[in-house]
């Protein structure tokens, strides 16, 4: 059982194909649990994603042709005590398309012996990527290329996370439907390649 709150704030330019600004996102949450002894908790999360361009100019078509840095951050906890039953849903795990590309979704977790991952207590992502827009003929096409580094770990505490790091290279489109972005990303961890799409940008 629990109470919730959340907020989110978006400052971007452009809500579906941001060149510049921000998002943050807060959760938090009270409650207890009712399977077991009934034990009171909090789960806190924090979400944030910017958008910087690179370089400086007054003119219009200029500032258009400039390369940008997204950043991303997300952090999370559940604190109680170590005997608590929390729900596997109020908890976290990562990986996927808009996380920690390289690793299917929800694919990094806490490990049990048995070798199944599972939702942890913790959870701490960064991304950063670099946009650049495509001139063709010296003109500004619809097609950007992007170069991204993302890292993410779950963990029951806080000295428990190991970043799984994922790396790679990607493309967009702007579609007459919003944003296409296709990204090939190396698993560190998992050593494997994997393809990601995703259409329209939300935060």
């Amino acid at each position: 059982m629990t109470a919730n709150w959340g907020w989110t704030g978006r400052y971007f330019d452009n809500n579906s194909a941001p060149s510049r600004g921000f998002g943050l996102a807060l959760e938090v949450a009270a409650g207890y649990t009712l399977t077991g002894e009934q034990t009171p908790f909090t789960r806190t999360y924090a979400r944030w994603l910017g958008v910087v361009p690179l370089g400086a100019s007054d003119d219009k078509e200029t500032n258009a042709r400039r390369s940008r840095l997204q950043l991303r951050v997300e952090a999370g906890a559940v604190s109680a005590k170590d005997s608590a039953q929390i729900p596997s849903t109020l908890m976290f795990l990562t990986g996927g398309d808009t996380t920690v590309r390289g690793y299917s979704y929800k694919q990094i977790g806490t490990v049990r012996a048995d070798g199944q991952t599972v939702a942890g207590r913790y959870l701490g992502v960064l991304s950063a990527e670099w946009q650049r827009p495509f001139v063709y003929n010296n003109k500004l096409t619809d097609w950007e290329s992007v170069v991204f580094v993302d890292a993410g770990a779950v963990a029951d505490k806080p000295a428990e996370l190991k970043p799984k790091v994922g790396l790679g290279v990607g493309a967009r489109w702007r579609s007459p439907v919003g944003p296409v972005q296709a990204d090939l990303a190396y698993g560190v961890d998992s050593k494997r390649f994997r393809l990601h799409f995703r259409l329209g940008f939300t935060f």
